[in-house]
């Protein structure tokens, strides 16, 4: 297949360019309202819990379906007075009512509306009120902005806040911050390309195959937004591993073709052998990469599989503009491909297959490999350290920069409202029989006792606890003749339909604390009275404790598939079982130094000033999971370009350390600038402002250093020198399947009749 890509691109190269520009132009036009598209909410619940069940029958049974946002409302001089003056609750009122006549706002709950002191701050210098906005089919959005544009006031300054105002912010920043990075990246590597291959006119062949791939990976996830849900977070993803590793795939293509024309062979023949051996490569190493992102849809919740989807688009769409279009690129430019070159750069550019600097270092390394195996072993595992104090927590408003609306009013309403969350526990009840017949009644004002007599519980509301003065008998005859006693009526229309109540529970803890998720512990095993069938506990806290619970129970099953994936298709491409079991090791322990500087940073908070970011004193174990799975992937990536270039050194000489060595001198200097340019790519949009993508970034880019310095430098010469004649062996049932469904791209049987000897 891979001479076939080669003979097509050589006899029909123009082809191939024009149906690639026609695509990039159709592809730029058509991705162009992307953002619009994807949805706001993350996808974080998890299907089936009793949060996500809370929501659904809110939704579908008492057809509940609003999202609050948070009006906070600040004088903009001293004349209004503070929050207890008429002129100051006149100004707020004005405003109240002009949104109140809204048919998107559902409900305005003020601080003169009810009387609640929680929704004054402690001074007395602000209020707030929360508007329930109706959700609709684009979560909100649009009632948002145009909720934006009714609450203008001349004498109050109106702040927009809650959880659909900071998506909206985060929506905003990611769009920047996407912009900002690929700008950036795009200078920056056009500037270093042209350093790594000397050559003007080579180095522009990567950007090409990365404005191709961000296009490509776009319209895709575009076109996937017409089946799924698809969070706005992915957008980044795809940009990010797109770029990243299509400069890294071309890098790889161009530096094999040039190699082959040095060595005097056609431009048909030198492209014919770089699709044979570095296209074979690119396109396993690839599926390598997919492989382990797709491995996140084994995790439950809608975020992880968009993350595994984006992922994977964006790797396919860099695999195939590096095997089809660069090689129609290259065919087209031949020789020229090395025009425009820097005499310094391109002198330095050229290296020897033998006694060049990354030969000698090799032998350096493999002499002294086990003082050089226990160090860096030692080193990784000191980096690591710091995960033993891991706290996993949820992300929240400080993920935006100071500077986002949301974020300046969840910090307001933190330091200077007393109990100011208004995020309750929603208890989603169904009755057996209507909610209002005496039975259910019997049954909710039972629950109810039981839930007052919790510790930490400040306040439940239901049916049966809307006047205190009220008894059982009470309720039971209210709601028997609802058309005679307006509260009744008003109170059976809020909290009840049919079969189907809802009780809200004001508690004192902190939302996201241990305390509040052992409330929710405490409510679920709280016996279900007689009268009541079933009862889903909602709310923030239980769905953070359902997220937790599913990570322990889902991530290790996660985290086993991409190991026995990678170590499965290495074994298929390198026919050895110790190998692909010494790559595993290694980058898990690469991936733990990983976390470990993540936790320091952006859990202890160093380098927090210097990285524009508030510590949050806990990490976000959705970043760690993604990842691990994207870094595993991207970690085994060099692994397969460096073993497959030693393994065909292994071919030609026998000697195993001259094998590593060579296959160090000629893939090494390679390996490095792929890894400084993916890199650039990384910190570029490591250096966004949401704090949920840039550590997504840095630990990315971490993960690629660590991986090019130690483990590539260091413990994969040592280890290799270590093993000796036992890299590439695997027992004979085995050897049987590997020559099968042989992947690599030289021959084992030839390995086996020339196996790898210390000749030196």
């Amino acid at each position: 297949m891979f001479s076939f890509l080669g003979r097509v691109a050589a006899k029909h190269s123009w082809q191939v360019i024009l149906v690639g520009a026609l695509l990039l132009v159709f592809g730029a036009f058509y991705s162009q309202d992307v953002m619009r598209r994807l949805t706001l909410a993350p996808g974080w619940d998890v299907p089936g819990s009793g949060s996500a069940e809370s929501v659904r029958f809110l939704r579908d049974r008492l057809g509940r379906d609003e999202t609050p946002v948070i009006l906070l409302f600040r004088s903009r001089s001293d004349a209004l007075g503070n929050a207890d003056s008429p002129l100051f609750r006149n100004e707020v009122e004005a405003v109240t009512a002009r949104i109140a006549r809204n048919p998107e706002v559902k409900s305005v709950v003020s601080y003169y509306s009810g009387g609640d002191t929680r929704l004054r701050s402690k001074d007395a210098l602000m209020s707030y009120a929360v508007v329930q906005l109706e959700r609709a089919e684009d979560e909100g959005i649009a009632a948002f902005e145009r909720l934006r544009t009714q609450i203008r006031s001349e004498q109050l300054e109106v702040l927009l806040g809650g959880e659909l105002a900071t998506y909206a912010d985060i929506r905003q920043q990611l769009a920047r911050d996407i912009w900002h990075a690929e700008i950036a990246s795009f200078i920056a590597l056009a500037l270093l390309l042209v350093w790594v291959f000397g050559s003007v006119a080579a180095a522009m062949l990567p950007l090409i195959v990365g404005v191709v791939t961000i296009v490509l990976s776009v319209s895709l996830l575009k076109t996937f937004t017409l089946f799924v849900d698809i969070s706005v977070y992915a957008a980044n993803v795809v940009s990010m591993l797109g770029l990243g590793l299509a400069i890294d795939y071309a890098l790889f293509i161009i530096s094999r073709f040039r190699e082959e024309l040095a060595l005097g062979r056609s431009v048909a023949m030198s492209l014919m052998t770089t699709m044979q051996t570095a296209g074979r490569t690119v396109v396993f190493s690839g599926f390598t990469v997919a492989a382990s992102l797709f491995c996140l849809h084994l995790l439950p919740q809608r975020f992880f599989q968009n993350m595994g989807l984006a992922g994977g688009i964006s790797v396919a769409a860099a695999m195939i503009t590096a095997v089809v279009l660069l090689p129609a690129l290259l065919a087209l430019l031949g020789h020229h491909v090395n025009h425009l070159a820097l005499p310094a750069l391109a002198r330095r550019a050229s290296h020897q297959a033998e006694g060049g600097r990354w030969y000698r270092y090799s032998y350096f390394v493999m002499r002294r490999a086990w003082p050089v195996l226990i160090v860096t072993l030692t080193l990784l595992l000191a980096m690591g350290q710091p995960v033993l104090h891991m706290e996993i927590g949820p992300a929240d408003s400080k993920s935006l920069p100071v500077t986002a609306e949301s974020r300046q009013v969840q910090e307001i309403l933190n330091q200077r409202f007393l109990h100011s969350d208004m995020g309750p526990l929603v208890l989603a009840i169904q009755t057996r029989g209507d909610a209002h017949s005496a039975e259910a009644l019997a049954g909710l004002d039972a629950y109810t006792q039981q839930l007052r007599a919790l510790p930490g519980i400040v306040k439940v509301t239901g049916l049966t606890s809307v006047d205190p003065n009220l008894s059982l008998k009470d309720y039971q005859l209210l709601y028997e003749f609802p058309d005679q006693f307006p509260l009744a009526k008003e109170t059976l229309d809020h909290y009840a339909r049919a079969d189907a109540t809802v009780i809200y529970v004001d508690y004192s803890a902190r939302p996201s604390s241990e305390t509040a998720r052992a409330l929710v512990k405490r409510i679920r095993a709280l016996p279900v009275p007689p009268g009541l069938e079933q009862i889903h506990v909602g709310g923030f806290p239980a769905f953070h404790l359902d997220y937790l619970n599913s990570l322990r129970v889902w991530v290790p099953w996660t985290i086993a598939a991409i190991v026995c994936v990678v170590f499965v298709l290495l074994f298929f491409m390198l026919g050895s079982v110790l190998i692909p079991l010494k790559a595993v090791i290694t980058n898990l322990l690469s991936l733990s130094a990983t976390f470990g500087a993540l936790v320091w940073i952006f859990q202890d908070g160093n380098l927090a000033e210097w990285l524009n970011f508030s510590p949050q004193g806990s990490m976000d174990g959705t970043i760690l999971v993604l990842i691990f799975a994207a870094a595993f992937g991207l970690s085994i990536d060099y692994e397969v370009f460096l073993l497959s270039r030693i393994k065909e050194m292994c071919q030609s000489t026998g000697d195993n350390m001259r094998s590593v060595a060579s296959g160090i001198q000629r893939s090494g200097p390679i390996i490095t600038s792929a890894a400084l340019l993916i890199g650039i790519v990384l910190g570029a949009f490591a250096m966004g402002e949401v704090v949920f993508m840039k550590a997504m970034g840095l630990g990315l880019l971490l993960s690629v250093l660590v991986d090019a310095t130690l483990v590539r430098m260091l413990l994969v010469p040592a280890s290799l020198r270590l093993l000796g004649r036992l890299n590439w062996w695997a027992p004979k049932p085995l050897m049987k399947l590997y020559r099968r469904f042989n992947l690599c791209e030289v021959d084992n049987h030839r390995i086996e009749a020339h196996p790898c000897e210390e000749k030196s």
